[in-house]
């Protein structure tokens, strides 16, 4: 099993890319910071073989490479849209990766370094529409039909109560269910999973046989749904 630490401060990307490599059977996702202390504290403790850093972690490279040497756990570095790693860094990892390369290219690329390999600046492979369905389907298959009607329900909008009485389950064997369905996704929480399914066309009609109060398939309606998590949150 490979493990991945996905050190990344752009939250879609991070979730398109831990969606996609969660989705293999030989990949398994350990942690995904969003500080240098999280992360330094990640690597220390899941060791992972390889690391996937964001260019926003380049003032701690040296401390972070300090301890990826030190465990063998490949780096490989996100190019941002127009611009280009300099010399000096792409020595100090293992790879570099545009951050607009496709799944795809990411799953081949992690499990190369995991084998000791070397990249140096990999792009989009231009087959993405094949790969978001074959990521979509090896998903589906992981899910049992319970676990998609949850999704269904999740998508529109539901709360742990509402589902459950709907499906004549309890609310924690909801919650349970879910920590299940996050697990199989590569998710953390239920905006991620909306965010996940939307992108990759997970639920299909019928499989949430309950009409929708507010169905989240615009930005607008997820950004409310995420207020409403936050609100729920802190009340």
């Amino acid at each position: 099993m490979i493990n991945v630490i996905l050190a990344d401060h752009q939250k879609i990307f991070r979730i398109g890319m831990a969606s996609a490599l969660a989705a293999e059977d030989d990949i398994r996702i350990v942690g995904q910071p969003h500080s240098i202390s999280q992360l330094l504290h990640g690597l220390e403790n899941f060791q992972p073989h390889v690391l996937v850093l964001s260019s926003a972690f380049l003032g701690k490279l040296d401390e972070i490479k300090q301890i990826a040497d030190r465990q063998h756990t490949a780096i490989l570095l996100l190019e941002e849209p127009g611009r280009v790693i300099v010399p000096q860094f792409s020595t100090d990892v293992n790879g570099v990766m545009q951050r607009s390369a496709d799944e795809s290219t990411a799953v081949r690329c992690v499990r190369h370094l995991a084998r000791g390999g070397r990249v140096l600046r990999l792009v989009r492979n231009q087959r993405r529409p094949y790969h978001q369905e074959s990521v979509s389907l090896r998903v589906r298959q992981r899910l049992s039909q319970l676990e998609l009607r949850i999704i269904g329900l999740v998508v529109q909008g539901r709360k742990n109560r509402e589902i459950a009485l709907h499906l004549g389950s309890t609310e924690q064997g909801i919650k349970n269910s879910l920590r299940r369905i996050f697990d199989k996704t590569g998710v953390f929480d239920r905006l991620e999973l909306v965010l996940f399914v939307l992108h990759h066309g997970i639920v299909v009609r019928g499989e949430a046989d309950w009409h929708p109060a507010t169905a989240l398939n615009s930005l607008a309606a997820i950004q409310a749904f995420q207020d409403m998590e936050y609100r729920r949150t802190v009340n």
